[in-house]
């Protein structure tokens, strides 16, 4: 963690991407609704490398207020590594995570500040009604019960972006090493779901441009989450290769069993080149599974790569 001491009350982590159009009235809304509350907080905008005027914007924007603090990431390293630059940096007592496209309105914050000071560590915004269309809408109910499936978190929990946690949670979450970064996921590892809960919140429509993020992202994201905190492919894979085995076993005693009780059946040819192999990949397969349940342990432990790595930044 950059900044190890709490002294401030709230900190407002923002990633950024092609948000130009959105972010002086973000920041204006942001400002108007925390006056109700507290001055005592602080605005990280993370820029994901945007390809639009978005930095310069926020360039602008730190200009006109000490409490805007801004990065700007040297290549794009997506939504999760920006927030986890920006939680790095944060030194509030409360950490409060929304989406820079102001479908996440400032003014429903103090419902998450209130819920949390009930004695939770985490509270996640839950869209009354989201203003998306009826297919993604659809799709984001199959990948939703996925990811709880995956981060085997309460079904009756819902997970967004619209999230406030306390510091120690944040640190928590900067402890954990790991290859592919998603906040939810990190949240889960280190929060017990007794403490987590719930806030009934209004989800805007979306003003300018689309979301950044399409089916095919949402997939691929789901392809991430299987293989970095689920053990499921490598189950299968075992549960293959032990079938394959078994399988290929009873096929064995098939053939002996008739060569026993009839003396002229052949078990010459691809009869038993198909025991053998089938054997054999079934031996494989299970292999491989135990390597990797080895390997995934390992990845648990270290990062290859900086997830992020900053190339400007006003604090």
């Amino acid at each position: 963690m950059e900044n190890e001491t709490n002294c401030i009350q709230y900190s407002i982590v923002i990633p950024v991407y092609n948000s130009e159009k959105t972010l002086v009235e973000l920041v204006n809304r942001i400002l108007t609704t925390m006056q109700t509350l507290s001055n005592d907080f602080e605005i990280l905008f993370i820029d994901d490398c945007s390809k639009d005027r978005s930095w310069g914007v926020l360039k602008d924007l730190r200009k006109t207020d000490f409490r805007i603090k801004i990065f700007h990431l040297a290549k794009n390293s997506g939504q999760h590594n920006a927030i986890l630059c920006g939680l790095n940096y944060a030194s509030g007592k409360y950490i409060i995570i929304l989406d820079d496209d102001l479908q996440n309105p400032p003014e429903e914050i103090p419902k998450l500040i209130k819920k949390i000071g009930e004695g939770y560590f985490v509270v996640y915004g839950k869209y009354i009604d989201k203003k998306h269309g009826t297919i993604k809408k659809g799709m984001g109910s199959v990948y939703h019960a996925l990811l709880h499936h995956l981060l085997d978190v309460p079904k009756d929990l819902y997970l967004s972006n619209f999230i406030i946690m306390t510091s120690e949670v944040q640190k928590n979450i900067l402890r954990i090493k790991c290859s592919f970064t998603f906040i939810n996921a990190l949240i889960s590892k280190v929060t017990p779901h007794e403490k987590v809960a719930n806030i009934d919140v209004i989800h805007e429509s979306r003003t300018f441009g689309r979301s950044n993020y399409t089916s095919l992202k949402h997939m691929k994201l789901l392809l991430n989450l299987i293989i970095n905190y689920s053990s499921f492919p490598l189950v299968s894979i075992g549960i293959l290769g032990a079938v394959t085995s078994i399988l290929s076993i009873a096929y064995g005693i098939f053939l002996i069993v008739n060569k026993l009780i009839n003396p002229n059946f052949s078990m010459e040819g691809w009869l038993s080149l198909m025991v053998a192999v089938t054997l054999l990949g079934g031996a494989t397969l299970m292999s491989i599974a135990v390597v990797g349940e080895y390997i995934r342990r390992i990845l648990t432990e270290i990062t290859y790569s900086q997830p992020y790595l900053i190339g400007e930044m006003e604090l």
